[in-house]
């Protein structure tokens, strides 16, 4: 029976679910991780929620390609507007260059929102250290 809870998928398997799925198929054996004192499941909701929202804020995949898309396009549309006697390299060199700035702002666009999501998440963990501490013993149960 345990493996067959072990193999139960939900259509959303994000990190929310994942604890609430594990807390729910365990919560009656032994040696499961109990809530502590003073935190009920209404905390531990608004932790998960917290939580997951911090890590969805970062946007799907599709967002992202897209947020990708439209930075490397830029630079290039930005260098359109330019006589070509007034760009700083000749022939296909602008273009690299356009697209070389492109992927550095992709880049500092990635970098801010994984320092974004990072703040996001720590700040839930400071605001719930007890939740924390129950949430993670509970994914280290096997």
């Amino acid at each position: 029976m345990r493996d067959l809870e072990q193999q139960y998928v939900t259509v959303l398997d994000d990190f929310q679910h994942q604890v609430e799925n594990r807390i729910r198929n365990h919560k009656d054996e032994a040696n499961f991780p109990q809530l502590p004192e003073g935190v009920d499941e209404m905390i531990l909701s608004d932790y998960l929620f917290e939580y997951q929202a911090a890590l969805d804020s970062e946007g799907t995949e599709r967002s992202r390609y897209t947020i990708a898309g439209i930075l490397l396009c830029l630079p290039i549309l930005v260098m359109s507007g330019f006589p070509d006697t007034s760009l700083p390299f000749k022939g296909v060199w602008n273009v690299l260059a356009a697209i070389g700035v492109g992927l550095v702002l992709f880049l500092l666009y990635r970098i801010l929102m994984k320092a974004y999501v990072r703040s996001r998440i720590q700040r839930v963990n400071r605001d719930y250290p007890e939740v924390k501490k129950y949430v993670d013993s509970v994914m280290a149960f096997q």
